[in-house]
């Protein structure tokens, strides 16, 4: 990769950047990436920023999606196309007290030759692209960290996003019914919330993941077990730090899948109930 970038600031207030950018996969080079990035402040007071961008973007296949045994494609075509985002941020705290960031964002992504694992007959993934893909939506995120006392801390984050992904190419064949359909295996809605309590080089970790429903079919149609239900997912995670002379260590312990919720991922493969693991 090669870049180069610019930035120009006319006032306090505004910031300009351009980036040129080129890739090499192999041998073979993308032709030039631009992207350009505006913010500006909108309020000193709560330090409100209003931000945007567009893009031009490529991703090259993957070495498994291009030779995976059983199912890789060695013919895939890399995937193009442009981003445009915007969105607005705050951040307010007191030194020593408290903390807190939210943001909120939307984006707009058309994609040309999106890369996609979908089922075949024989039994096994294969990945394929699709023409055109639209992938927008909204993503609003917040933190708040807490400085309980000189020996407690507290830290939240959370994540809401809506993210509809949607086949614009054109139909395969007479009964091609996946056009104007969200993505198989793409959730439209995600979230997620951790919370950490921390106490001298103890620190408990809590996290909590929702995935709604996701279609199996490219038609989303919901018959013969074309759907994945929405579910939940907890694990909490108990670290202790350690300091040496010679190293700084850590052990934790985390609890997965905390109430052995049943989910899958894929169509037919279960995921693992409540599960344990140790770190050092």
């Amino acid at each position: 990769t090669g870049s180069v970038s610019a930035k120009w600031k006319p006032n306090e207030r505004l910031g300009i950047s351009a980036v040129l950018r080129e890739d090499m996969f192999g041998t073979e080079w993308t032709p030039f990436i631009p992207a350009l990035f505006v913010d500006g402040v909108i309020s000193h007071k709560g330090n409100v920023v209003a931000k945007a961008s567009i893009s031009r973007n490529f991703r090259f296949p993957s070495l498994n999606d291009l030779y995976f045994l059983p199912g890789g494609n060695p013919d895939l075509r890399k995937e193009q196309g442009w981003t445009y985002d915007a969105g607005v941020s705050m951040a307010i705290g007191k030194s020593e007290s408290y903390s807190f960031t939210a943001s909120a964002t939307w984006f707009d992504s058309y994609v040309d030759d999106w890369i996609i694992w979908l089922p075949t007959t024989k039994g096994f993934f294969s990945p394929r692209n699709i023409k055109r893909v639209h992938a927008y939506g909204v993503e609003v995120e917040a933190n708040l960290d807490v400085k309980l006392s000189q020996e407690w801390n507290l830290g939240v984050n959370t994540n809401l996003s809506w993210t509809p992904s949607i086949n614009e190419g054109e139909p395969m064949s007479p009964a091609d019914k996946s056009v104007g359909k969200q993505l198989p295996y793409v959730p439209e809605y995600t979230a997620t919330a951790t919370a950490r309590l921390g106490w001298r080089s103890w620190s408990l970790l809590y996290k909590w993941c929702h995935y709604s429903e996701r279609y199996t079919m490219s038609s989303n149609d919901l018959s013969l077990s074309g759907n994945l239900p929405k579910y939940y997912m907890n694990n909490i995670t108990l670290e202790k730090s350690i300091q040496t002379s010679w190293a700084d260590l850590s052990i934790k312990g985390s609890i997965n899948n905390l109430f052995d919720e049943e989910y899958l991922s894929v169509l037919s493969r279960p995921m693992p109930g409540i599960n344990f693991e140790i770190f050092l």
